[in-house]
């Protein structure tokens, strides 16, 4: 089995993607849950059970060939660690036991696909699995006084959350009455995925060193061998299927060069790379289900030129300068404000925005809002934007531009991991309003910003776990200091 206690065994992690994490991971993630449960809601009903629906194959619009790899909805990932489709769980909450339940496809299934026994799926996962048919005479044979399933609201996407689909049969549909669909269950769930275990911690420590990893690889590879964009997705994920046999990315590869490096979400990874051009490279492995997500920007030439040095060391400086500042109780809002104080200064040097106004007079008028369209950064794990940003017992959304768009406004824990992502774009359609607003308009020197609309932007992303007193940089082996950089594009 595997040992997670020291990250002397990552060595272990290699084959993570072939042979899944063991049940002991996610027992931990139960406890937890149960836990955050007993914690946050006291009055829940005891005599009860939480009923989860996994994920299902998804096709590709009318074609009976499934297109899409499978992935599992993460709620029901991180209480069971269960990998394939067509499952729902029980989890006790009286007992604190938990049973799978599989809809066994027919025999003949067995022509086309690899078909698991239940006993093999038992063994695979630890919990006791049985088939679908027998799902709604086990609830009865339970007889339990309330029946809880997730049922909310995801704050980043707006999205619902998965909720279990329950058809209960005649002789069983006197239990309906007894669901609650109270959204406060899935809030405690998504609570408790923000503060990791120390299992969670070794294995997104291995996935940021491994994406570091990958990152550097592109660097290697920028001078001579990377001309389109799609160059730099290529060769990441080359590198990190081939090394650690995932089939999977966190999102959508983003890889922009020159102008495109402005656009925040920018996919499409299909212009060619000029040799003077900045290259944005926001790529992220996911492994045993967790994310990583990390962003460089760095030149084809393997040459910073004055001005592009100018910028990504004011992002630096923001970056780093936040990391110094984070520990448990700090309230992230401000980490965002220290981020635009420091981007602000910096362009305000640089002449961007004019001499003679106060740093914090457009901190107030919200002006760094137009060079840096998105929040300082987001809870991860097992998905990219993970959950619990915004829950009914957590600070609410700020009101603020540029404030509003935090995927959280929380006061720091330990354990939490989080981005940390300043950043300075020019982009026309966003500056240009900026420019026609009287209240901002006055800040801007308009002709040198204009004159910068081509240049793209520049992201430096980390992901940081917070510790009992700080902070640790869980992508600290990825080169940041501009000569690191060009040494490694040179090969010297």
């Amino acid at each position: 089995m595997f040992n997670f206690v020291s990250k002397k065994q990552f060595g272990d992690y290699k084959t993570i993607e072939l042979d899944g994490l063991p049940p002991s991971f996610f027992e931990v993630n139960r406890k937890n849950f149960l836990s955050n449960l007993k914690t946050k809601l006291k009055n829940y009903e005891k005599d009860s059970v939480l009923i989860l629906e996994g994920g299902v194959d998804i096709a590709r619009f009318d074609t009976d060939v499934i297109t899409y790899m499978f992935l599992q909805e993460a709620n029901f990932y991180y209480l069971t660690g269960v990998r394939e489709t067509d499952f729902y769980t029980v989890l006790d909450l009286k007992s604190e036991t938990i049973t799978l339940f599989w809809k066994v496809p027919p025999e003949s299934t067995k022509i086309w696909s690899y078909v698991p026994t239940l006993d093999s799926l038992t063994k695979k996962y630890g919990i006791l699995t049985k088939d679908m048919v027998d799902f709604y005479k086990f609830l009865g044979d339970r007889n339990m006084t309330k029946i809880y399933v997730l049922n909310g609201t995801n704050s980043d996407s707006k999205k619902k959350v998965k909720t279990a689909t329950l058809t209960f049969p005649k002789e069983y549909e006197n239990l309906a009455q007894r669901v609650d669909k109270t959204e406060l269950i899935y809030e405690i769930l998504a609570d408790a995925r923000t503060r990791k275990s120390p299992q969670e911690i070794d294995i997104m420590s291995f996935v940021c060193d491994l994406t570091a990893e990958a990152h550097v690889s592109v660097m290697k590879a920028m001078k001579n061998s990377i001309n389109v964009e799609r160059d730099m997705e290529s060769t990441f994920f080359e590198y990190i299927s081939k090394n650690y046999y995932t089939r999977f990315t966190g999102y959508q590869l983003v890889c922009g060069t020159g102008i495109n490096s402005s656009t925040l979400h920018y996919n499409n990874n299909d212009q060619s790379i000029k040799y003077d051009n900045l290259n944005l490279m926001d790529m992220g492995a996911k492994i045993g289900g967790y994310t990583s997500d990390v962003t460089s920007t760095i030149p084809k030439c393997g040459k910073y030129n004055i001005l592009q040095k100018e910028i990504y060391n004011i992002v630096l400086n923001a970056n780093r300068t936040v990391q110094a500042k984070m520990k448990p109780g700090v309230y992230w809002p401000d980490m965002h404000l220290l981020a635009e104080n420091i981007i602000l200064d910096g362009l305000q040097q640089l002449g961007f925005l004019k001499d003679g106004y106060k740093i914090v007079d457009m901190l107030v008028d919200r002006v760094a809002y137009y060079f840096m369209p998105h929040g300082l950064g987001h809870f991860m794990g097992l998905d990219v934007h993970d959950v619990g940003g915004y829950l009914s017992f957590t600070p609410p959304r700020l009101t603020q531009p540029g404030l509003n768009l935090l995927r959280t406004a929380r006061y720091l824990e330990e354990n939490n991991v989080l981005t940390v992502e300043p950043g300075i774009y020019f982009i026309e359609y966003h500056m240009s309003k900026a420019f026609n607003d009287p209240k901002v308009g006055k800040y801007f020197n308009v002709e040198l910003c204009k004159n910068f609309f081509n240049f793209g932007g520049v992201r430096i992303e980390d992901n940081v776990l917070v510790t009992k007193d700080g902070c640790r940089n869980l992508t600290a082996k990825l080169p940041r200091n501009i000569q690191d950089i060009e040494n490694i594009i040179n090969n010297k």
